[in-house]
């Protein structure tokens, strides 16, 4: 199995199972704050859904300091524009094959150049393509909490 379709495995079943738990959510409980600071599960998708786009941009520029949040606005208006599980797993969906083809697109020899993230981490643009893979399944941790909060202990 090459690096890409290793990438696109382990991508595409986590958003598998993101979307699993994220179904499970009662229409009632998917803009539920298990506390006044904490994210919705809604909120928690709205970011998997967009955050796939925002990767890719970065594949493409390669940025060699940290880029200005500023530059990423227009990701985060898209995902307050989500505003139901159906049209964050449309978005989710499509963003994610999108940043799938552009990791497939990059040539091996470029996998181990270098581009900094917002956040002022160095990554290898090979990291940089298991991101998304990584957010997602963070996230999916945060919804099974949360509906572990309010009271769902199903596997899903």
């Amino acid at each position: 199995m090459s690096f890409t379709q290793l990438v696109s495995k382990l991508t595409l079943d986590a958003v598998d199972e993101l979307l699993r738990y994220a179904k499970a959510i009662p229409a009632d409980k998917l803009n539920w704050r298990p506390a006044a600071h904490a994210r919705t599960a809604l909120e928690i998708l709205q970011e998997c859904a967009v955050l796939p786009a925002a990767i890719t941009a970065w594949l493409h520029d390669r940025p060699q300091s940290p880029p200005s949040m500023d530059q990423y606005a227009l990701y985060w208006a898209q995902a307050e524009m989500l505003s139901t599980i159906e049209a964050c797993e449309h978005a989710l969906r499509e963003n994610t094959q999108k940043l799938l083809q552009a990791v497939a697109s990059l040539p091996e020899a470029e996998l181990s150049q270098t581009a900094v993230a917002p956040w002022g981490k160095t990554y290898t643009l090979a990291e940089g393509s298991l991101i998304h893979h990584w957010n997602v399944t963070y996230h999916l941790g945060q919804i099974a909490y949360i509906q572990l909060l309010y009271g769902d202990t199903e596997y899903h």
